[in-house]
This record gives C-alpha cells, structure tokens and sequence, in this order.
C-alpha cells in the first residue's frame, strides 16, 4: 500500500467507487409476473448508468486532483460528495420507483406485474452513505471522539485491602 503513494483518504474513496461499480452488476430490480419473473442489473437502469457516472467521478477525483499524498483539498472533495450524494440520490430513486405493482396488458389478457427492489440497490446504498460519511470526515471524528472516551475512562479502584487482624482480647 505504501507504494501507491496515495493518501488513506483517497484510497478508501477509490476503493468505495470500485466496489459501487462492482455492485451495478447485482440485481436492482427483479419483475415478477405470471410467466415467471426476471432480474435487471444495476447497469441496465438508468439509474445505475448514472450512479455509475458517479462512481466514476469519485475514482477520478481521487487520482486527477491535487497531490495524491495528500488528503483532498476543497475542489476534489467537494467533487467526491457530490459523486456520492449524486449516486445515493438515484439510488434512492430506483429504490422507490422499483417498489410496487402494476397491470401490463398483451392483447385480452392483463397481467399483474410485481416489481421489487434487488440486493445490488442495498448495498449501493449502504455503500454509498460510507462514502459521504468518509469523505466529509464524519467516521473520523467518529473514531477520534470513540478513542477519546476510551481513554479518559476513569482506571478501575482497587479493592479495599483486608482488615488486619484484631488481637484477642482477654
């Protein structure tokens, strides 16, 4: 890792974009009807083509703006949040418009098509939230604020010490 000569900032928002791009070939969006059902990948909603966009922009900006051993500066996380606001934006959008049912007709017939969100759309999403939060620097402060508190815990007391013996009175 260390000849990569990337700061952590940007290796882990290269790494977040990678596995979203990997994710757009899970199932978004599975569609069930009366002649069996079917599943599309998250590259062939126009949604994920999007959301691929971002993923794209986020890798880019990692490895095209500023000096790479360095965190981001303003322009290049600002274009990271963006990045993933934008692909948590239609991921959502997928998420709720795959959501329901409807009635397609095929000439007398009418069937009742169900449609619902596929794994692909949740972990993108979850991803996605990891994103902003590591770019904005909230697990950061998060994992700063965690060491704190465990650190300034108060030691345990010892226990009190026995009693000495009292001698025998006569």
């Amino acid at each position: 890792m260390e000849n990569l000569n990337l700061h952590k900032q940007r290796l882990v928002t290269i790494l977040i974009g990678a596995l979203g791009l990997i994710f757009l070939f899970l199932p978004w969006l599975k569609v069930q009807s009366f002649g069996g059902s079917a599943s599309h990948m998250g590259y062939n909603i126009w949604g994920g083509i999007i959301t691929a966009i971002a993923f794209a922009a986020a890798i880019a900006s990692s490895l095209l703006l500023g000096d790479k051993t360095k965190p981001f500066d303003k322009q290049g996380k600002l274009i990271a949040i963006i990045a993933f606001a934008v692909a948590f934006l239609f991921t959502l959008i997928v998420l709720i418009a795959s959501s329901g049912s409807g009635q397609q007709t095929a000439g007398f017939y009418v069937i009742e098509v169900k449609k619902s969100p596929g794994i692909g759309v949740w972990l993108t999403l979850v991803l996605e939230l990891g994103g902003l939060a590591w770019v904005t620097g909230v697990l950061d402060k998060l994992a700063q604020h965690n060491a704190a508190a465990a650190g300034s815990a108060p030691p345990p007391t010892p226990p009190n010490p026995p009693a000495p013996p009292t001698p025998p009175q006569s």
